[in-house]
């Protein structure tokens, strides 16, 4: 029996209006870091050919992950790795769009990510590929087959380009029924909502033996973490800008309408900041302490207001830590400054 619970509706934010994310990565580390060292974790391979930090990173217009940090190459054959998020034990749907932008490939063109659940051993699902055909890029989708079980037509995308995915998995209450979907822009597509139909899928299932109905599938999974595959030595893909949530929701990491938060003083928003302003939840003129600090731990910012926005345009492009007191709250987060 699997994922007979109840939603759980849970409002943690760490921003104003903000629903978190299950998971982010903007590989803001150091060029040449193992993923290992950042939260990620090794499930193949060993230590053979860790997937590595590497820059640049990759920008996409209008992407909330897009031109943050550095990215990750999965360069090669030998290591692949995993980052874990909350259990996804309840009917419904989790979306995880990254940055892609593929340079080079062999035929084979083997899955480079999927779905992981670390209680199901290989039953790898969403598996997603990328394969070249006569100079170009053919994306492929599988549910859980290790070969593809459809792909876009070989004309559509280029090798060296930067797209924007989107693999939506569908948790389904009952046995063997999860489906999943595979979303692909370029750039200049409209992204701001969900279109009806998928780029790739809907898939279901596909059986061990295709001819036979009644073989089995193996176990249905709990969608517990992204994972990156590295299948051989010829493969040159990297990838940036990891958002995993339960809504489609790409140009930021906010969720308008979530009144339960909007009481606290030091909640704030955009993040990002594109605009040079950042702007406080708290509707009324509440003192607020603010701190923003830069990678290393040095204070460059310090500002106490009662006014519900506030002008950060001395700042320059890059991450830091910001720090909101008010009355008896405090809250510590990234800030993003593009």
């Amino acid at each position: 029996m699997k994922k007979l619970y109840l939603f759980l509706f849970v409002f943690v934010s760490c921003s104003v209006f903000a629903q978190a994310p299950l998971a982010t990565e903007d590989f803001s580390y150091t060029a040449g870091d193992a993923l290992t060292a950042h939260g990620w974790n090794a499930h193949s391979g060993g230590t053979t050919n860790p997937v590595l930090v590497t820059s640049p990173g990759l920008s996409f217009t209008g992407y909330v992950g897009s031109n943050i940090g550095l990215a990750a190459g999965v360069n090669n054959t030998g290591q692949d790795v995993n980052k874990l998020f909350t259990a996804q034990t309840a009917a419904g749907t989790v979306y995880t769009s990254f940055l892609v932008n593929a340079t080079l490939n062999t035929g084979f063109g083997g899955y480079f990510f999927h779905y992981f659940d670390p209680n199901a051993a290989t039953a790898f699902r969403a598996r997603t590929f990328v394969k070249p055909v006569t100079g170009k890029m053919q994306i492929g989708l599988s549910f859980n087959a290790s070969l593809a079980q459809d792909s876009l037509p070989s004309a559509l995308l280029n090798f060296g380009e930067t797209y924007l995915f989107v693999v939506k998995y569908t948790v389904v209450d009952g046995i063997e029924n999860d489906i999943v979907s595979l979303y692909v822009f370029k750039a200049g597509d409209n992204f701001a909502t969900e279109p009806a139909k998928p780029t790739i899928g809907p898939l279901t299932a596909t059986h061990t033996t295709p001819t036979d109905p009644a073989t089995p599938l193996g176990p249905d999974i709990v969608p517990t973490g992204i994972a990156l595959r590295q299948f051989e030595a010829a493969q040159r893909i990297t990838v940036d800008g990891f958002r995993v949530k339960n809504k489609w929701q790409l140009g930021a990491d906010d969720v308008a309408g979530v009144n339960a938060i909007k009481t606290d003083p030091t909640q704030f928003y955009p993040n990002p900041v594109s605009n040079g302003t950042i702007y406080f939840a708290n509707q009324t003129n509440e003192l607020k302490q603010v701190e923003i600090f830069d990678m290393v731990g040095r204070k460059i910012f310090e500002k106490n207001t009662t006014s519900n926005n506030m002008d950060v345009r001395t700042l320059k492009t890059g991450v830091y830590s910001i720090k909101v007191q008010a009355n008896d709250n405090t809250t510590s987060s990234k800030l993003v400054v593009k």
